[in-house]
């Protein structure tokens, strides 16, 4: 497989103590799918919400790609902890 796309995000309660962890869990399953089906220099493009356990997610996500991009979509709330990290050139 060439990309893996994930757009997954839980229904939010506004109770981070929650929230974060309930996300984080749906992030690491489309990591884990990436080491399954990706193939040699493919794609993965994910939506994270930052907050506790992002920064070891990015690495990774880094560790496992050889270029690894945050990007925060116009359409997003300024307030929003919402980002996709974009990563490209899989290293099995």
């Amino acid at each position: 497989m060439a990309l893996v796309l994930s757009d997954m995000a839980p229904n939010m309660s506004g109770n981070v103590a929650s929230d974060q962890p309930r996300a984080m869990y749906l992030v690491e399953l489309a990591l884990d799918m990436c080491r399954q089906v990706l193939a040699p220099n493919g794609s993965f493009a994910v939506k994270v919400f930052q907050g506790e356990g992002f920064d070891q997610y990015l690495a990774d996500v880094s560790s496992m790609f050889k270029v690894v991009k945050i990007r925060k979509p116009d359409s997003s709330r300024d307030r929003s902890r919402e980002v996709y990290i974009v990563a490209t050139g899989y290293k099995l």
